[in-house]
Order: structure tokens, then C-alpha cells, then sequence
């Protein structure tokens, strides 16, 4: 990639993980709170019948590999309630 591509790529790929609005972003650590909560909590009940605590563990990473994948992106969905943001005055006051 030429240095001028590279920079774009790098450019869109922070506005697209970074562009989510305040509300959304409070509705997805809900979420994902709720999520790793309830997967912990699962499978830490069956690990305790099987007896073994690796299942508690890959489960729990696993929940928290689908939430990154789902929930951590700026999706379009997360992208409602921009704010209304004021245009900059950039003439000097007096």
C-alpha cells in the first residue's frame, strides 16, 4: 500500500470503531455486562457439575470474543443519537 492509502485505511478503521454515540455507548456496557454476567454465572454452575473449571474459563472467553465482535464496533444501529455539535468560531474576538 502507498503511504497516502495507508494512512486513509487507518483513518476510516478509527472512525468506524470509534464514531458511537454517548447513549449508545452506555446501552452497550449494559449489555455486555449483562452478557459476561449471565455466561459466568452458567457456566460456572455446569463446571461445578463436571467438574471441571476449564469449561468456566473458554466459556467466559468465548462471551467476551462474541461481545467484542458484536458489540465494539460503531455499527450503524449504535449511530442514532449523534450529538448536534456547534460550528467552531475561528474569527478572533475583540
Amino acid at each position: 500500500m502507498a503511504e497516502g492509502q495507508s494512512d486513509t485505511f487507518w483513518k476510516s478503521l478509527y472512525i468506524y470503531f470509534n464514531e458511537m454515540d454517548f447513549e449508545s455507548q452506555l446501552f452497550v456496557k449494559k449489555i455486555y455486562k449483562i452478557i459476561i454476567l449471565t455466561v459466568a454465572i452458567i457456566s460456572f454452575i455446569i463446571a461445578y457439575f463436571l467438574e471441571r473449571f476449564s469449561v468456566c474459563v473458554y466459556s467466559t472467553i468465548g462471551a467476551s470474543v462474541l461481545c467484542i465482535l458484536v458489540l465494539a464496533p460503531a455499527w450503524p444501529m449504535w449511530k442514532k443519537n449523534q450529538p448536534n455539535w456547534q460550528q467552531a468560531n475561528w474569527q478572533k474576538q475583540k
